[in-house]
């Protein structure tokens, strides 16, 4: 190899190098074309589910004697459809192949389904739906706080929404037996449908203090933020976010009141952490520490909560956690749309179980600390690596060019 040819390949070497670590550094929106493991599977089980849940939504209203179960399936057949194409589209773009044909476990539900008529369709299609979605929606949820390509993040937000939307629909028909709320894919016993009691599970306790110390230190933070950002649009969104954690608090305060839960009221250590780190910087420092440890905190928080809402049988709790998703879907987008959100603020942790103390947990990723920090750096370390390596392969093309001459 000749000198200049080292030239290249030395400079190839250190700037793949550099742009590996200055990954972590870029806005979360800017990460578009990469498809993750978790990505693809969460594509493959979304077209798998339209597979039955199209057919079988769309005979519900000619094999259903009730007004309630015929429009549910109505709806649940549009919101599928829609999402499906979407779903296709996507995944073209992307280059993913998905499934085409209905798996044998499908199919022999959709010709159990069609052999069901009347109040014996109506409970079984409701209750085996409505389990199905709610499985869809944790992983859809997970997916929206954690992807890192766009393409798929909107698609996952697309289909949260639609979820919660359907999920409420079966509910309110009063068909769906609410002990068939566990998550699994597997097809649902069906009973008699039970009456929703009021137990008060561990995990319903432990949401609902969860979500009141959420608000309990993101809303001052937000209205600090509201006040003090450097940026217009952080400022807004900060606005925003502490008006309606208000919302929150209202909803949450009500569940507790309802079941007989007493919710604290302070936020734990580690919040008090994150709003301090906030309250202690300024300028563009605070945006981005507002914008990131926000994001971060609602990532967090927001399967914890998916989950909830498809497992409750306690229907405060159920009601509490619906206005809670909604509103945290809403924020991520809000706190992403600033353009500050870094890609290592999109948590990527397990769904824990919500009755374990969290007193324990890592907190986000902080950005003063390590995270954003450490990333912003790295940018710049590989913005003026890149320069110099530029300037210093064009001259060694002109010397290159001089000595051949």
């Amino acid at each position: 190899m000749d000198t200049l040819g080292q030239h290249v390949a030395l400079f190839t070497i250190l700037s793949v190098i550099f742009l590996g670590a200055f990954v972590g550094a870029v806005p979360a929106n800017a990460q578009s074309t990469e498809v993750q493991p978790s990505d693809r599977s969460f594509m493959v089980s979304l077209r798998q589910a339209n597979s039955w849940l199209v057919p079988v939504s769309k005979e519900a209203p000619t094999r259903s004697t009730d007004a309630g179960t015929s429009n549910a399936g109505r709806d649940v057949f549009e919101g599928h459809s829609r999402l499906d194409i979407d779903l296709l589209k996507s995944a073209e773009g992307l280059g993913v192949v998905l499934p085409n044909d209905v798996s044998s476990e499908h199919q022999s539900l959709i010709d159990e389904m069609a052999g069901r008529t009347g109040d014996n369709h109506d409970r079984a299609y409701a209750t085996i739906v409505r389990q199905a979605q709610g499985g869809l929606l944790v992983m859809a949820v997970r997916t929206r706080a954690t992807t890192q390509n766009t393409t798929i993040r909107t698609l996952a937000h697309q289909a949260s929404q639609m979820l919660i939307r359907t999920m409420t629909v079966l509910e309110n028909t009063g068909k769906a037996d609410p002990s068939a709320f566990e998550l699994v894919t597997a097809k649902a016993q069906v009973n008699a449908v039970r009456v929703i009691g009021q137990n008060i599970e561990p995990s319903d306790r432990e949401l609902l203090v969860l979500l009141a110390q959420h608000s309990l230190w993101q809303k001052p933070a937000s209205r600090e933020s509201s006040n003090r950002a450097r940026d217009s649009k952080v400022r807004k969104v900060a606005g925003q976010l502490a008006a309606e954690h208000t919302q929150l608090t209202q909803a949450v305060t009500e569940a507790a009141r309802q079941i007989g839960v007493d919710l604290p009221s302070e936020p734990t250590t580690e919040q008090k952490s994150w709003a301090n780190a906030i309250s202690s910087s300024s300028g563009e420092e605070l945006d981005n520490m507002y914008a990131n440890l926000s994001r971060a905190a609602d990532g967090s928080l927001v399967s914890q909560v998916a989950h909830a809402r498809a497992t409750t049988k306690n229907v405060p709790v159920r009601i509490a956690a619906q206005t809670a998703l909604t509103i945290l879907l809403k924020h991520m987008l809000l706190l992403e749309s600033t353009g500050l959100v870094k890609a290592n603020s999109l948590q990527m942790t397990d769904i824990p179980a919500l009755t374990q103390q969290k007193s324990n947990s890592s907190p986000p990723p902080q950005p003063d600390d390590s995270s954003t920090s450490v990333g912003f750096l790295t940018g710049i370390a590989v913005l003026v690596v890149a320069a110099a390596g530029t300037l210093w392969l064009v001259r060694a093309v002109g010397h290159h060019g001089e000595h051949r001459r």
